[in-house]
């Protein structure tokens, strides 16, 4: 079954990981591009919203200043208080006039509370009835305007729409006792803001009710028309404002007060499709693309550079472990000859028990010979020829003794060897444990099996050295119980080769035989006891050697399985290997 490789994967990647780089691009600067158009639009309306403000201000200021004067001016005061002095009246239209040349609409009105007649540039026009609706703008600058204020409305008698500004004349007690002022024409004045206005932005004036008091047509003055007519997105709760207010919906919008007259200044540019889209910004997001593009294919050369240096790393890690493989074969066979060899000792140990068991038999023999030689003691004295007798067959029991005891020493060399070997044995499997645990550290990750091996059969090792110390110990006790016995038996021969060549003189020397047959006695029993204990050292050493038969079989065991976990290893490094090189898995090591 053929897979898909890795490098084919990171291809995929790449490539899905680029659309998406390009996607994302153009998202975000089809995004910022937006952004950034509404923050220019928003600057370049705030920017029109002040400098439109200050030129409606300023025309309205000069206004303004000149309606104040007019109003404060002395002889219109005198005249306002005695309207029918006809005197006054010539004075003050003099001075009338001269204000009115210099208002905008070459225009001015007056009225007197004294006789409540209207009076339009210069002319005499009507007398007002504070009663009539139309007249409304009488009672509400004499009853609530401290200075002056504004209104808009079309006079019928005048047969104008305009901007009327009603300022209060004062006596010196500064009570209200007239109003003089000024139309200020809506067109000029409002072409006037709109003559540098620039193409593709809507502006309207608008007073609290919301009506237009400002626009490109004219006659949309005259309606009172709401705002949001023109303007649908605009909400009522957002167009009445004290600051600077910017909007954005389905364009955008800032909203400026004209505090001076309580009114408002929109302006609104609509959103275009083209906003999305800026030159600077298209530019910008093709060198991003290209510097994303350029950092994804240095990532997946770099990419597959470290995959190249990966499938090294898995071709040595492979060899590494095909040679822990072959060298726990080889311990394994070692374990194998171990517990051979531990069997083969074994037998000898047993061997051996065997042998010293006859020796203690021999031992008791020599003890029951003794003790005839006792009962011969009472009868030396009347045969002498019994006691040579006697002598020779201690001296032959003595020399039977000697052989044993020389076995037993040949025996105790063969335990020594033994040990040497067990020794041996100990010290080349640590080393093996040692080489282990080099190459599994070698191995990194995929040694850890084998430190795990590795440390079992320290452990063994060590265990095995002290079993081999206290064997060690045990033949040393051995060889000196058997230096012992050799001195003893040595002695016993002296003793009775004297025997048989002073049989002359045994009468004489009898007392002195029996107290050597004596101490020879406790020397034998001393002898029977020692080999009692070579027998339990030799069944001990029996058991120590049974216990690590069976802790090399173990051993043995994890060697194998982990000669097992090192092929399933290698099955999957040639797997990994075959995935990222795209070959056919067909065989397993």
């Amino acid at each position: 079954m053929k897979q898909r490789t890795i490098q084919n994967k990171i291809r995929l990647y790449s490539i899905s990981i680029m659309a998406v780089v390009l996607l994302l691009t153009a998202v975000m600067t089809a995004l910022y591009s937006r952004s950034s158009n509404r923050k220019r639009v928003f600057s370049e309306l705030e920017q029109i919203a002040y400098q439109k403000n200050l030129e409606f201000q300023a025309n309205l200021n000069s206004q303004i200043i000149l309606a104040l004067q007019m109003a404060k001016s002395p002889v219109v005061i005198d005249y306002f208080l005695d309207p029918e002095d006809e005197n006054l009246a010539e004075q003050a239209k003099k001075e009338i006039a001269a204000y009115q040349e210099s208002f905008l609409g070459r225009t001015s009105f007056w009225i007197s509370s004294k006789d409540l007649k209207f009076y339009s540039d210069l002319r005499y026009s009507y007398t007002l009835n504070p009663d009539n609706p139309d007249d409304y703008w009488y009672n509400m600058t004499m009853k609530e305007t401290e200075v002056y204020n504004f209104n808009i409305n079309y006079n019928k008698e005048l047969g104008k729409t305009l901007l009327w500004l009603n300022v209060i004349v004062r006596d010196v007690k500064d009570n209200p006792i007239g109003i003089v002022g000024t139309g200020i024409p809506l067109s000029g004045f409002i072409n006037d803001m709109y003559r540098n206005l620039p193409d593709g932005i809507q502006m309207y004036l608008y007073n609290n009710s919301l009506e237009v008091t400002g626009a490109r047509d004219q006659s949309v003055i005259a309606e009172k028309a709401p705002v949001m007519k023109f303007l649908p997105s605009l909400k009522a709760e957002e167009a009445l404002t004290d600051k600077l207010v910017h909007l954005s919906r389905q364009g955008e919008f800032v909203i400026n007060p004209i505090k001076v007259i309580g009114w408002n200044l929109v302006l609104y540019v609509p959103e275009r499709v083209g906003d999305y889209f800026s030159f600077e910004i298209f530019i910008v997001g093709i060198i991003l693309d290209a510097v994303s593009l350029c950092i994804i294919f240095i990532f997946t050369v770099i990419l597959y550079k470290l995959m190249g240096q990966t499938v090294k790393h898995l071709d040595t890690t492979k060899l590494k472990a095909n040679d822990q493989v072959e060298l726990m074969d080889q311990v394994n066979a070692t374990i194998n000859e171990n517990v051979d060899y531990l069997e083969q000792f074994g037998q000898l140990i047993d061997h051996q028990i065997n042998q010293i068991a006859t020796s203690v038999d021999n031992t008791t023999e020599l003890m029951n010979d003794l003790e005839a030689m006792n009962v011969l003691r009472k009868d030396s004295i009347e045969s002498t020829n019994d006691l040579a007798e006697s002598s020779q067959i201690g001296t032959s029991h003595i020399a039977h003794i000697t052989s044993k005891i020389e076995e037993m020493n040949e025996c105790t060399n063969r335990l020594t060897s033994a040990n040497n070997l067990i020794a041996s044995i100990t010290s080349k499997t640590n080393l093996l444990a040692m080489n282990a645990s080099i190459e599994a550290s070698h191995a990194g990750e995929q040694g850890k099996g084998f430190a795990v091996v590795a440390k079992e059969i320290r452990a063994l090792a060590e265990k095995s050295r002290a079993q081999q110390q206290d064997v060690s110990r045990a033949i040393a006790d051995i060889n000196s119980m058997v230096k012992d016995m050799v001195q003893y038996s040595e002695t016993a021969k002296e003793s009775f080769d004297q025997i048989v060549a002073n049989t002359e003189r045994v009468q004489n020397n009898f007392q002195n035989m029996s107290n050597k047959l004596e101490s020879e006695a406790s020397l034998v029993q001393t002898i029977s006891a020692n080999l009692q204990n070579v027998s339990s050292s030799n069944q001990k050493i029996n058991l120590n050697f049974a216990e690590m038969k069976q802790s090399n079989k173990m051993v043995s065991n994890e060697i194998s399985k982990a000669v097992v976990s090192s092929d399933e290893l290698l099955v999957i490094t040639d797997e990994l290997l075959t995935t990222i090189r795209g070959e056919e898995t067909s065989q397993k090591l």
